[in-house]
């Protein structure tokens, strides 16, 4: 007797999907050499469920977007509010004059930064 099965799966588990988190507040320097990596913070606000993952950056030659990113599971979670500092490292080389930051903040307004760059 031969039995053979057909693919089936079941997943249990919550499903997550992908969300833009709140940011707070950026952080970045005055000024920088050409040469030097832009180090950038993002105070990440992450709760109703909602946990943070990662920072995607979309970087031109004197601006960059990033956006923080978080997983907000369907079901199956605490609710814990946290807001975490999250370090962003940009490595040179930068054009001299002005960089812009922006970041993401999904539906509200974006926060915008300035470094001058020598």
């Amino acid at each position: 007797m031969l039995l053979a099965g057909v693919g089936c799966r079941t997943n249990t588990g919550p499903t997550e999907h992908i969300v833009v988190l709140s940011v707070d507040k950026l952080d970045a320097p005055a000024t920088i050499a050409s040469t030097s990596p832009l180090d950038v913070v993002l105070t990440v606000v992450s709760g109703a469920c909602q946990t943070f993952t990662r920072i995607e950056a979309e970087r031109g030659a004197t601006s960059v977007k990033l956006t923080a990113l978080g997983k907000d599971p369907e079901k199956g979670c605490i609710d814990l509010g946290l807001i975490q500092p999250r370090t962003y490292r940009l490595e040179p080389p930068f054009t001299p004059g002005t960089f812009t930051i922006s970041v993401d903040r999904g539906r509200l307004s974006p926060l915008i930064a300035t470094v001058q760059v020598q």
